[in-house]
């Protein structure tokens, strides 16, 4: 997936900020993090037996980016929609969980769904159902002060990790100033490390996100470049299987209406604003400040982007294949031209 974020304390927010990165290619556990069942009454996944319907087993990392889903929850939006949704809040990445089939429908960024598709049975594909948010700010390069312009980053050292999706903003922003890769003293470090790294003076600029992004003027540093210059590079997806979208097109849609309906209360007033902060640990304020470097997508936006703007979107996943081959994260190339469904638009 960026732009955006501010928690009530430097370690809470650094922990929910972490959420966002573990979406990337380089942040998910060697093995799937434990799962526990909200407590929303929901029915253990499989088939609900008051009339046989699914419970859509969801899986939730406590990130802002899922507004809409967080407050669908709170305000009981299933049940009024008529379908069963098991809420599993994970703390980590939910990919190994949804690859291993105990979660039917997760948030994963565009790189992320790139790799899981890598791993996918032929004869159930993974899905990109619709769009989540878009980094506008939320994820960016800080730098010291005598690195006035990205190409001043040239033999200057960027604490970064190789393969992650931050080496992807890294790099793409350094094409934007002619520089490559090798223009640069890349030291490779875990993404959660790069910010606190820089904020101690080990190394020149770092690919980071907040509060670092903002915590850099207060070190003798600023920010150098954020996806508010780029902001379709980092995007987070909704996505299931082909095999959920079969058999269970209609909890789909109720679910993805429900969760369009809690995020139009978020953006109306500050009700829905405080029901995310009450589950994430963050002030009101926090929570303001955070959204402002987030587009969070509507259904409505979804369908353009995703109809619509469906070969631009198909470009970028062809150029994460591309980056996770030169990384040796993928060993051959990838057709992802099928992982767009829009069925919710149709």
């Amino acid at each position: 997936m960026t732009k955006k974020h501010m928690f009530t304390t430097l370690s809470l927010l650094f922990s929910v900020m972490l959420l966002i990165a573990g979406c990337g290619s380089n942040n998910t556990p060697s093995q799937a993090p434990a799962l526990t069942a909200s407590p929303s009454g929901a029915q253990t996944a499989g088939n609900n037996s008051e009339g046989g319907s699914k419970t859509i087993r969801f899986g939730y990392s406590p990130w802002i980016g899922s507004a809409g889903a967080i407050i669908a929850q709170a305000k009981n939006l299933f049940a009024e929609k008529g379908v069963n949704v098991e809420f599993v809040k994970m703390e980590g990445s939910t990919k190994d969980a949804f690859m291993s089939g105990k979660l039917d429908v997760v948030v994963q960024s565009l790189d992320a769904v790139v790799q899981m598709k890598s791993k996918e049975k032929a004869d159930d594909p993974i899905q990109i159902i619709a769009v989540v948010d878009k980094s506008k700010g939320a994820d960016g390069i800080i730098a010291s002060q005598s690195v006035t312009s990205l190409a001043d980053l040239k033999g200057k050292s960027v604490a970064v990790s190789i393969g992650s999706l931050a080496h992807f903003l890294l790099l793409h922003a350094l094409d934007t100033v002619g520089l490559q890769e090798s223009d640069v003293k890349i030291v490779n470090m875990d993404n959660n490390l790069a910010g606190s790294t820089f904020m101690s003076g080990q190394v020149d600029a770092a690919v980071t996100w907040e509060p670092y992004l903002s915590q850099a003027v207060e070190k003798n540093g600023h920010l150098l470049y954020s996806t508010a210059d780029a902001p379709d590079l980092i995007v987070d997806t909704l996505v299931t299987k082909k095999s959920i979208i079969d058999q269970y097109p209609n909890e789909l849609r109720k679910m993805a209406e429900a969760f369009d309906e809690g995020l139009a209360l978020f953006n109306n007033g500050d009700e829905g604003k405080q029901l995310v902060g009450d589950e994430l640990g963050m002030d009101l304020e926090a929570v303001k400040s955070t959204a402002a470097t987030l587009d969070l997508a509507a259904l409505a936006d979804s369908q353009k982007m995703l109809m619509e703007d469906q070969a631009a979107w198909e470009k970028q996943m062809a150029e994460f294949v591309q980056f996770f081959i030169e990384q040796k994260i993928l060993t051959e190339s990838l057709d992802t031209s099928g992982a767009i469904n829009p069925f919710l638009f149709k």
